[in-house]
């Protein structure tokens, strides 16, 4: 009897083991989802804590403007042009601030090119956008209360004109509210749940692995035919 039905035997045993083995490999890979998920939310509202300020930050909270400037870098911006920018964010809906200062390459303690940013848009404290623009062009930006944007204007070149350029893109930034859980993940199932997937096998068992199995049989039939 086994002879005689070990090939059905043997094809329904593979399709269980195959359809098992798929159905647990979702549910596998649905507790791994879950379990990043539930890691990330655990994390997702841990804040770094930002240090006392340095004491060049010290000196730009004292400036209640919103284009704050290093006293040694004062000479460098014409009147003028922080004069526009100062108007520029001063008109824009979302409160928006800029901080010109020396590129970090001191020995002074805490005077960091990620360290300076917290310090001072922590100390001013106000919900808005925050960026420091250093004194070779590069910039630093960050956000108090809302998601953080990213500067896409050319802030190299005369530190005036890219200190306007700078504000006026500011001003055009919103009010994006900072995410208060992690994003869900992606529900887009390419298979179409457990059933698209059970689907796809079959059909690619009837298309595919049927065909092989059925000319394995009847290759083993020959050569068992030949040898009797």
């Amino acid at each position: 009897m086994i002879r005689r039905y070990g090939w059905a035997i043997g094809a329904v045993v593979g399709i269980v083991a195959g359809t098992a083995l798929g159905l647990g490999t979702q549910a596998w890979q649905e507790s791994r989802e879950a379990s990043d998920v539930a890691a990330r939310a655990a994390v997702f509202g841990h804040q770094d804590d930002v240090p006392g300020p340095v004491d060049t930050v010290r000196e730009l909270l004292d400036q209640d403007t919103h284009v704050v400037v290093d006293p040694l870098l004062a000479d460098r911006l014409p009147a003028e042009d922080v004069a526009r920018a100062e108007e520029a964010l001063a008109g824009s809906d979302v409160p928006a601030r800029i901080a010109y200062l020396p590129y970090p390459d001191t020995n002074e303690v805490g005077y960091t090119t990620s360290g300076v940013g917290p310090q001072w848009w922590t100390g001013v404290g106000e919900t808005g956008h925050y960026v420091v623009l250093w004194d070779n062009g590069s910039t630093v930006s960050g956000a108090v209360g809302l998601e953080e944007q990213f500067v896409e204007t050319r802030t190299q070149g005369q530190p005036g004109p890219a200190l306007v350029r700078l504000a006026q893109e500011m001003a055009t930034w919103e009010a994006d509210p900072l995410p208060t859980e992690p994003a869900p993940p992606d529900d887009v199932d390419e298979w179409g749940g457990p059933g698209g997937g059970i689907g796809f096998a079959a059909l690619f068992g009837v298309v595919i692995v049927l065909p092989a199995f059925l000319m394995l049989r009847w290759w083993v039939g020959t050569r068992r035919r030949k040898v009797a």
